[in-house]
């Protein structure tokens, strides 16, 4: 991790006249041979500002999908995305997304290059994009490989460099599809606990794709539990305050969470449901 010297931005107070992100009944489909399939049938939540919202489901429930709409890149059948006031919000820099994939990243720059571009993109001089860049490359622990490739670094460490880009560009929110899901345990594990640092420090609202119940419990402020074809919200469990499993509440969260998922059919004694 970062030394103690590093701070991040501190964001404004938010606005106290509604949610950041309303998600308010959404219907999600795609064309499958010339037809209409539905993927997310009914779809509400809302996400505050600086809040950690985690979507959790068996696959094929509709989490990635919501996500991409939620950044803008599918529109809803029907139903509202509604992002800081505004419906249907065309993708931008307010929301940053991290992928599970360790090949996110450009290979043919340095480690600094992946980070301060997209600063550059969006209007900070050569200077200014470097300094920002290199501040949340420390943040996350990454201060020793700024001129490394990503093909030089694990696969730890091209997430967090991922994680830096995406906060580095200062969104409101942070959308991450899995991000840690092709980790081995002892990395993923390490990587839990510095982003869920990481977000408190910097105020920035989560909304995380998960398989995990433990990771949707230790990182998120409420579970928004996703079921059916097509897809819609079972229900949305508060978490908020059970950071580790010796605290009180986590067993009754999980064992919520897991009989919810069971009742999807979902098998629970594998690995991702420790």
């Amino acid at each position: 991790m970062t030394s103690a010297t590093t701070v991040a931005t501190p964001r404004d107070d938010p606005p106290s006249d509604g949610p950041l992100l309303l998600v308010d009944q959404v219907a999600i489909g795609y064309q499958r041979q010339g037809r209409h399939v539905p993927a997310v049938e009914e779809a509400t939540f809302e996400v505050a500002y600086g809040e950690k919202v985690m979507l959790l489901g068996p696959s094929g429930s509709g989490k990635s999908t919501i996500l991409k709409a939620v950044g803008g890149f599918l529109r809803p059948t029907s139903g509202r995305v509604v992002l800081r006031g505004r419906d249907a919000p065309e993708p931008g820099p307010d929301r940053a997304f991290v992928f599970q994939e360790f090949d996110q990243l450009f290979p043919w720059r340095t480690i600094l290059g992946n980070v301060s571009h997209p600063l550059k993109v969006t209007g900070s001089d050569r200077a200014g994009a470097r300094r920002r860049a290199v501040e949340f490359l420390e943040l996350m622990g990454l201060h020793d490989v700024l001129d490394s490739y990503p093909h030089q670094l694990s696969g730890g460490m091209k997430q967090r460099v991922a994680i830096a880009r995406a906060l580095a560009i200062d969104p409101l929110m942070l959308l991450m599809d899995e991000p840690f899901g092709a980790l081995d345990a002892q990395a993923r594990g390490r990587l839990q606990r510095e982003l869920a640092d990481i977000v408190t420090r910097t105020r920035v609202a989560l909304l995380f794709v998960t398989h995990s119940i433990d990771e949707a419990v230790l990182l998120g402020d409420r579970v928004v539990v996703l079921g059916g074809r097509p897809s819609r919200v079972r229900e949305i469990v508060d978490v908020s305050g059970l950071d580790g499993s010796d605290a009180p509440g986590f067993a009754e969260a999980r064992q919520r969470l897991r009989a919810l998922l069971a009742e999807e059919g979902e098998d629970l004694d594998g690995a991702v449901f420790e």
